[in-house]
């Protein structure tokens, strides 16, 4: 065990570099992406539990009124408090990520050299070659720089895999005990990842039963295996019933409308079948062209890590031991491919209909899985089935031949895959606004500007608003905020964003606006705050002179290029 845990150490310090040396000087992530709502998050809940709430309702965001939230990533904020405590919430997150790389290094170690063990006999060596397969994966190099944290615990998907196969190899009470705290901590870290361990104990279980049914002790199966079920589903219902009930009413910041998630599946959450076996930095869907995003959708799962496991299923003596490895792949790279095959950038067609796949059939006959809007993710159990054979492949070559299949191994996933490496970082500094505001004991929300960025490149406001904590009109993911929608000046302000034209027209509905700007403070607002830094110049004129009209000169402009009105309630 001590060899898996200090190797794959070092693995997630390279991986993540620099960020042992330096946990508070950036947030591991790009900052278009949705690393700013993630680190709120972590504050978020680490405000609430110090101040004795359950982290359910908030009324920072979307101001006024209180708003049902479950942070999606709760497990890690939650693990994370004593460092974010000593060190703050950056710190915090850079910690989660850091394990989260880490606890995938050992996870499919530890399963990985069970395997070999069972199999082949011996595997520690080998199962180095599986941990580096999986916690190096392009997708989670990608889910890095996205910023979405609660994915980089796909070491607890691993864990739990292992200790069912533990159970089906030696059943006993206190390995059922350990599968079901493993299912628990797997749930609670990622809705996703426990699905996937469900469904993969089913592959694991069928494999049993037709294919080692003379090695499995079926008297002894049943009471572990039932403890284990009755116990895991206890550990995880109040998880999954607050966060069920969290996405219910209006006042819900984060919902999982049908609509949605249909839209989502099949127009921007694809997985191009190309892109499963396309090494370099390509990528398709390409996010940035179709959207404007910075997010990444990568599925590569290398080559070196296919032909290793290539090896290993070769090298399995019996057609029946070899059948469970296919079934699970075969079953998660079908969902992983989403509702209709898309290959080079296109649906296929045939007769003007689109292709369908598995996923469709469980997303009409499961409700569990109409919430899915990221197929893509079933990548996770694709790359980890692979790492567990690529150590049975590995476990074939002799010491040196090991050495260098570990070397490139790790150049072609890190340099040579479309996962990105080093892993872009988000600065993590404030604007002096921010100083400012923290300052004045007066309450009130603060009203940044721009309104019309992109929704998460927008939620910068939301880090910031760990320095000043004042509640903001924006949400987490919501493009129009329901109190700008009743302010004249909110809307002006937003036509004048989206226009074309380098200048105002020659007369402005002045007293409109200063009616406008004179509501602000009933509405509860304490501050407007306008970036400067995200206009362009042309823009930026145009915006002052709006705000000047209706709100009278700024109260102050900072060093950093905020301009700053101050409002006083009448």
């Amino acid at each position: 065990m001590r060899l898996g845990l200090v190797v794959t150490f070092v693995l997630a310090v390279v991986v993540t570099w620099p960020l042992a040396i330096d946990p508070a000087g950036g947030l591991l992530g790009h900052p278009g992406n949705d690393v700013w709502n993630h680190v709120w998050g972590y504050w978020w809940v680490g405000e609430e539990v110090g101040a004795g709430r359950v982290p359910l309702l908030t009324d920072l965001l979307r101001f006024p009124g209180s708003s049902k939230l479950f942070f999606i990533d709760t497990f890690g904020a939650l693990w994370t408090l004593p460092a974010q405590w000593v060190g703050g919430p950056v710190v915090a997150y850079n910690l989660s990520c850091f394990v989260g790389f880490w606890l995938a290094g050992f996870g499919a170690w530890a399963w990985a050299r069970e395997v070999c063990q069972a199999r082949f006999g011996g595997g520690d060596l080998p199962a180095l070659i599986g941990a580096a397969a999986f916690m190096c994966a392009p997708h989670l190099l990608a889910q890095a720089y996205n910023g979405i944290s609660e994915t980089l615990t796909a070491g607890t998907f691993a864990l739990a895999m292992w200790a069912v196969w533990r159970v089906l190899e030696r059943p006993t009470l206190s390995g059922g005990v350990a599968a079901a705290l493993a299912f628990a901590l797997c749930m609670v870290s990622n809705s996703y990842y426990g699905l996937f361990a469900a469904l993969g104990a089913v592959v694991l279980g069928l494999g049993a039963l037709f294919g080692r049914w003379e090695r499995v002790n079926w008297r002894g199966l049943p009471a572990p295996a039932l403890l284990g079920a009755v116990l895991a589903a206890a550990l995880i219902a109040p998880s999954l019933w607050l966060l069920a009930l969290s996405l219910e009413g209006p006042n819900a910041i984060v919902n999982r409308d049908p609509d949605f998630v249909w839209r989502s599946l099949i127009g921007h959450n694809m997985t191009d079948l190309v892109s499963v076996f396309r090494p370099g930095k390509v990528y398709s869907p390409d996010l940035k062209a179709l959207h404007g995003e910075d997010l990444l959708i990568v599925t590569y799962v290398g080559w070196t890590t296919l032909a290793l496991a290539g090896l290993g299923l070769y090298r399995l003596r019996r057609a029946r031991d070899r059948w469970p490895w296919v079934v699970w792949l075969g079953f998660f790279g079908l969902m992983m491919l989403g509702p209709y095959l898309y290959v080079a950038g296109e649906y296929v067609t045939i007769d003007d209909r689109k292709l369908p796949l598995p996923f469709l059939v469980f997303f009409d006959a499961f409700p569990i899985f109409a919430r899915i809007s990221h197929p893509f993710r079933f990548v996770v159990p694709v790359q980890l089935g692979l790492a567990v054979l690529a150590t049975l492949g590995a476990r074939q070559l002799p010491r040196a031949g090991l050495a260098a299949a570990g070397a490139l191994l790790g150049a072609e996933l890190l340099l040579g895959s479309p996962g990105p490496w080093p892993i872009a970082r988000s600065p993590t500094e404030m604007p002096d606004s921010v100083a400012l505001m923290a300052e004045d004991p007066e309450t009130g929300a603060v009203l940044d500007l721009p309104m019309g960025l992109p929704n998460l490149e927008r939620a910068i406001y939301n880090y910031w608003q760990i320095g000043h904590g004042r509640p903001s009109p924006y949400s987490l993911n919501e493009p129009s905020p329901a109190i700008l929608e009743r302010s004249r000046l909110a809307r002006t302000l937003r036509v004048a964003e989206a226009a074309r034209l380098d200048r105002l027209p020659p007369e402005l509905p002045e007293l409109d606006l200063v009616v406008a700007g004179r509501a602000l403070p009933g509405l509860g607002v304490r501050y407007v705050v306008m970036h400067e830094r995200f206009y362009l110049r042309e823009r930026a004129a145009s915006t002052l002179t709006l705000l000047r009209v209706a709100l009278g000169p700024e109260t102050t402009v900072t060093g950093t290029g905020e301009h700053i009105w101050r409002l006083e309630r009448p």
